[in-house]
């Protein structure tokens, strides 16, 4: 049974009591939710999603095969039951029957194997292609049973399947409309695509024809609102339904307000400084010690964040079943900052410039000042640049064009391998620290086919601990969800790996 942490659930605000909402009325068919996010979906596309955001709305009309529950288990999703072979390179899926996509194409095999050569085609030119690489055939067995070979043993090979990356289009849309499938996406989920305008909104209509539970709302609003302290007024005045990233500077507020809940779930996403070791002066391990040794992580959870999130080393959150445990933050250290610097021929300081998201991470314009004035003081005058999230990503993926950035990374699958291998190995496709050690690459691929769960672990620990000496990035917080709705909604989910689901949500 799928586990989920409910919009009913209480949490602890610190020292303030949150009075959990009423569970005693029945669901309420009808209505709008209106969800306001600080960046806008990039596609609707599942192959070329690259960020959470995208994803949220991506998944409420796509669904996966299989998915992770909050306990790291895999349920059954498309799929309902699962077997691998005795050399563990074959993965035979039965499917579920009677499930139609939006346009009335019947979900089978040929619709999974259609999906998955999709992604694999280089043509196609997705981003996330790698979350599909291992699988080296895809056979229809019959009408509902697909059987996925891989070239070695996968150990990830379930988690894979659970990236939204995965989800399954419909073969008559995907065929049909090419490229232009990014804006007139056709799943299975629980809702449809209404309408889409870029920058302002996007409206999701209830699926009526939905092979699972029905959804009760009639429509989901994603309404991009970039300004943490904006969404936060529109919450109260009632403007808006749940708001997501609520700034720590405002929970109690909003505990006071009777008409309005906050709920705090635990996360995957680790916000780091990113250094591009292919720009200089970062090419120098030296000035990426530097900056490590400038940075004050703790600082900036109680300055700014106001205690909300965690501090660690480890590139990975600790949260995700995998990761390292006991990498302490660099120490905060401006001599041997300066120290280094010095050393790597910059005593009279550099200039550089760091860029900042806005509204995508909790209070990610605040920690990138916090971080620009830690920087100051030890003879590293960083100019932030701030564009628009689809600005940023564009240029991150150029690789070149940015010395420093503020970003977070997650794990949609909460398992490492995916991130680790979009991320941090040569060639990654998410590898905006231009990052390249054959060590590492080498215990990628080694951990992939390590099936002995405990051999894999130590594998891991020892790719994230050669990222931790190497310093491709400098891990400022392990985030925390919060998000803040009306004490009218009830029933919405949140996850781990970040995604929100609205598929039960209802307003009383």
């Amino acid at each position: 049974m799928r586990t989920r942490l409910a919009w009913t659930v209480a949490f602890a605000l610190a020292s303030l009591a949150v009075a959990p909402v009423s569970a005693a009325s029945a669901p309420k068919a009808g209505g709008t939710l209106v969800y306001a996010t600080g960046t806008d979906a990039l596609t609707l596309d599942p192959q070329f999603v690259t960020d959470v955001p995208t994803a949220r709305a991506v998944m409420h009309i796509h669904e996966t095969l299989v998915y992770m529950d909050d306990e790291g288990k895999i349920a059954p999703g498309l799929a309902e039951a699962w077997s691998v072979s005795a050399d563990k390179l074959t993965w035979t899926l039965k499917l579920k029957k009677g499930v139609r996509f939006h346009d009335g194409t019947p979900f089978n095999a040929q619709s999974v194997k259609q999906t998955l050569d999709r992604i694999l085609n280089p043509a196609t030119g997705s981003p996330r292609r790698s979350t599909a690489e291992a699988i080296q055939q895809s056979r229809v067995v019959d009408e509902h049973t697909v059987a996925l070979t891989t070239g070695k043993p996968f150990a990830p090979f379930l988690a894979q399947l659970t990236a939204y990356n995965l989800a399954m289009l419909s073969p008559t849309a995907a065929d049909k409309l090419g490229k232009d499938y990014a804006t007139k996406p056709v799943g299975t989920g629980p809702f449809m695509l209404e309408s889409w305008k870029p920058g302002d909104r996007l409206v999701l209509a209830r699926n009526p024809s939905y092979w699972g539970p029905k959804p009760w709302l009639d429509r989901v609003e994603f309404r991009v609102v970039p300004e943490d302290g904006t969404r936060v007024l529109q919450l109260l005045a009632g403007e808006v339904d749940v708001i997501a990233s609520v700034p720590p500077i405002m929970l109690k507020r909003l505990a006071g307000a009777a008409d309005v809940r906050v709920l705090r779930a635990p996360g995957y996403r680790t916000v780091y400084v990113g250094l591009n070791n292919k720009v200089k002066p970062f090419d120098d391990l030296r000035v990426r010690r530097a900056v490590a040794h400038a940075v004050n992580p703790q600082a900036i959870v109680q300055g700014v964040l106001g205690g909300v999130g965690a501090v660690g080393g480890g590139l990975e959150s600790p949260a995700i079943g995998g990761a390292a445990k006991g990498l302490a933050p660099y120490r905060h250290d401006p001599t041997l900052s300066k120290k280094l610097l010095a050393e790597a021929g910059h005593a009279g300081g550099l200039k550089t410039k760091l860029y900042v998201p806005t509204g995508r991470y909790l209070m990610d314009r605040q920690v990138g000042e916090a971080v620009q004035a830690q920087l100051k003081e030890v003879g590293i005058t960083a100019e932030i640049v701030a564009p628009d999230w689809g600005a940023l990503t564009a240029a991150l993926n150029k690789l070149t064009e940015i010395p420093m950035f503020l970003m977070g990374k997650g794990s949609p699958t909460g398992d490492l391998d995916l991130t680790l291998t979009l991320v941090t190995q040569t060639g990654g496709r998410m590898n905006h620290f231009n990052y390249s050690n054959a060590e590492v690459d080498r215990l990628i691929a080694l951990q992939r086919q390590t099936t002995d769960a405990a051999e894999r672990q130590q594998i891991l620990r020892r790719i994230q601990e050669k990222l931790y000496e190497e310093v491709p990035a400098v891990v400022v917080f392990y985030e925390e969800q919060i998000y803040g709705g009306r004490a009218s909604v009830q029933g919405i989910e949140v996850h781990p790996n970040e995604s929100v689901s609205f598929a039960r949500a209802w307003k009383q």
